[in-house]
């Protein structure tokens, strides 16, 4: 995959400034394509996995600290951490499929979900721009690649915190553009969460337990994700105030 952003828009100052409307539009008609891409149209999102894999400890490395004090600039790379952890999973599941028990079909579902986390994840390095890039370093301890029942089960998980990650990080966007962009990758996380409970459960209730998505804190998505990262996450002027979801369990 080239290491070029999908969409050229520069350095992060690009969301405040004049030129700001037209380069978030560009973004928005590019979320908007994710939802409908086909593999065979996704083929740069070939990548290679993030080191180091499945035997480093979590929480062990350098700290990760984003700071709430760059606005919408956070918000961003917030979701920028989450879209780097699960596009390199499911790299790593693909990359693992020829000694995997997942079937044919399911592995055509997998490889749609690695080409759309790919894109996401460029998506958003490409809005921040070299000056906010940063990079995470995922780990899956208790993971194994090439058992379906483990990779569907690792898969459910970053799903479901992912939907309930920008459902409440939606809440601290400023720009009613970026809100929208945020909407339609969630949305596109939401058929994530729901193809993989299908393929765990077929046939089953389990695609749709609740009638309405969790609604996570920055704080516990970060505690839940942290299991997963080498760095060690946090926050620097991390918001006060906290808008529960429906579920009410944020």
């Amino acid at each position: 995959m080239s290491d070029k952003p999908f969409v050229s828009i520069g350095d992060a100052g690009l969301l405040h400034n004049p030129r700001s409307r037209r380069d978030i539009l560009k973004l928005m008609a590019m979320g908007g394509s994710l939802m409908l891409l086909p593999a065979a149209l996704a083929a740069c999102g070939d990548d290679n996995p993030t080191s180091p894999g499945s035997d480093v400890t979590p929480n062990s490395g350098s700290p990760l600290i984003i700071d709430f004090a760059k606005g919408d600039i956070a918000v961003l790379q917030f979701a920028y951490a989450l879209e780097q952890l699960e596009a390199d999973f499911y790299t790593r599941v693909v990359g693992n499929f020829d000694a995997s028990n997942l079937t044919a079909a399911e592995k055509a579902v997998l490889l749609d979900i690695k080409y759309h986390e790919v894109q996401h994840r460029e998506l958003f390095k490409a809005a921040l721009g070299a000056s906010n890039d940063f990079t995470v370093n995922p780990t899956y301890p208790g993971v194994n690649f090439r058992d379906r029942t483990s990779v569907l089960m690792a898969a459910k998980t970053f799903e479901d915190l992912g939907v309930a990650a920008y459902n409440g990080a939606g809440q601290y966007l400023a720009s009613a553009d970026l809100l929208t962009l945020a909407g339609k990758i969630v949305s596109v996380e939401a058929r994530h969460a729901s193809v993989i409970r299908d393929l765990l459960n077929p046939k089953s209730g389990d695609f749709s337990p609740t009638a309405f998505d969790d609604v996570y804190s920055p704080t516990k998505v970060a505690g839940a994700a942290q299991n997963f990262v080498v760095e060690k996450l946090g926050f620097a002027n991390a918001p006060g105030t906290f808008v529960q979801g429906p579920n009410n369990n944020g």
